[in-house]
C-alpha cells in the first residue's frame, strides 16, 4: 500500500512538472522586445517606405514601452516619440501608445517574429510588426 501511495505521489509531482507551466505567460513574454513596423494595411495618412519603416516599439518586462514612428515630411525624415505603459487586459488584447495615433487597445496576432495589431476602433486596420 506504501509503495502504491509513493507511486500516485511521484506521478502527480511528475505530471504537474510540463512544458506548458509557462502558457500564460507566453503572450506576454511574446510581445517584450524591440519591433520594427513592416506593413499598414488600411491605415488613412500612413504607408511603409524607407523613412517609416525605421519606425519601432519596444516593449520592456516592467510593462513600459517606448516607441518612435517616422514619417515623410516634405522629403526630410522626422519622427515622433512617446514613452508610455502597456497592457496585456484579456488573452490578445493590447493597450500601448503609438506616436501620431494615441493610445491604442486592439487585437495582437503573433506568427513567429510577427505580430499584427488590429486596432479595436479601426477593425479594417492593421500595423504589421517583426523583431
Amino acid at each position: 500500500m506504501k509503495k502504491i501511495l509513493i507511486l500516485l505521489l511521484f506521478t502527480g509531482i511528475l505530471a504537474s512538472c510540463s512544458d506548458d507551466d509557462d502558457a500564460g505567460v507566453d503572450n506576454e513574454g511574446s510581445i517584450l522586445g524591440t519591433w520594427f513596423l513592416v506593413e499598414a494595411n488600411n491605415v488613412p495618412g500612413f504607408s511603409i517606405n524607407e523613412c517609416s519603416s525605421q519606425s519601432y516599439l519596444s516593449f520592456m518586462a516592467d510593462n513600459t514601452a517606448d516607441s518612435e514612428f517616422f514619417t515623410n515630411v516634405s522629403g526630410e525624415c522626422e519622427s515622433e516619440s512617446s514613452s508610455g505603459d502597456w497592457s496585456n487586459s484579456s488573452g490578445s488584447q493590447y493597450t500601448f501608445t503609438v506616436p501620431g495615433f494615441g493610445e491604442l487597445t486592439g487585437n495582437v496576432s503573433f506568427d513567429g517574429n510577427r505580430f499584427t495589431f488590429t486596432p479595436n476602433d479601426l477593425p479594417t486596420s492593421s500595423l504589421t510588426f517583426e523583431k
